[in-house]
């Protein structure tokens, strides 16, 4: 929203409604929109310090939901982790999660896992940051989902 940089002019879009990958891995798919993705950037940098090797997805759009790129990520990775700004209760994450775990349930070797905004009202611009995700709570649901 607020990140500023240089726009590429000559830069064609990709098509609509896709979900692009921004980062190979093997280990754990991270899959999120809007910010969330350069918070899973960060977090795949942190993860790779320690040996480990994230997948991130950019959803680009949650309606529609390009399922069959994150399916194809988790069907390699047999991890997910779904990081959005919306509370995790009745989040776009809990559906994101529900059709993964539809569709690659016998390719998952850990439960899909979300992080978002907590289950309360969203709070005032002065407490925002402690509501938001954060690069911890991200790299805590990638270890909890590793350790199975």
């Amino acid at each position: 929203y607020w990140d500023k940089g240089e726009v590429d002019a000559e830069a064609i879009p990709g098509p609509l409604h896709t979900a692009r990958v921004v980062r190979e891995g093997t280990d754990l798919t991270l899959a999120a929109y809007g910010p969330m993705v350069k918070l899973c950037r960060e977090a795949a940098d942190a993860a790779a310090e320690e040996g480990r090797s994230l997948e991130v997805v950019d959803l680009r759009s949650i309606s529609p939901v390009d399922f069959d790129t994150v399916q194809a990520s988790v069907e390699k990775t047999r991890r997910l982790v779904v990081v959005h700004e919306a509370p995790v209760f009745l989040g776009s994450g809990a559906e994101i999660a529900a059709r993964i775990t539809e569709r690659c349930f016998y390719h998952l070797e850990a439960p899909v896992l979300r992080v978002g905004g907590y289950h309360a009202p969203y709070p005032p611009a002065r407490l925002e940051e402690e509501y938001l995700p954060d690069l911890d709570r991200v790299l805590d649901a990638v270890d909890r989902s590793l350790a199975y």
